[in-house]
């Protein structure tokens, strides 16, 4: 939230979606068996990626939906 208060902007609402991680990793467990498919369509570079780094950040990661808004006669 630092950064959008520091580029001017307000935080309206903040929803907290606690479950996400858990049904992002379970996405990521599920598709482990069709990984060479997939590494076929969007290229190993790309399919590495989104399992390699998305993976191990799960344990951590902290998902929001956050409403901000431009102050007035902010341009």
């Amino acid at each position: 939230m630092e950064q959008a208060r520091a580029a001017g902007l307000t935080v309206e609402y903040i929803d907290e979606r606690p479950d996400e991680p858990a049904m992002r990793r379970r996405f990521y467990q599920l598709r482990h068996p069709h990984e060479a498919e997939l590494r076929r369509e969007l290229g190993d570079d790309q399919a590495a990626r989104e399992a390699g780094l998305v993976l191990p950040r799960l344990a951590t990661h902290e998902a929001l939906a956050v409403t901000l808004r431009r102050p007035s006669g902010g341009g």
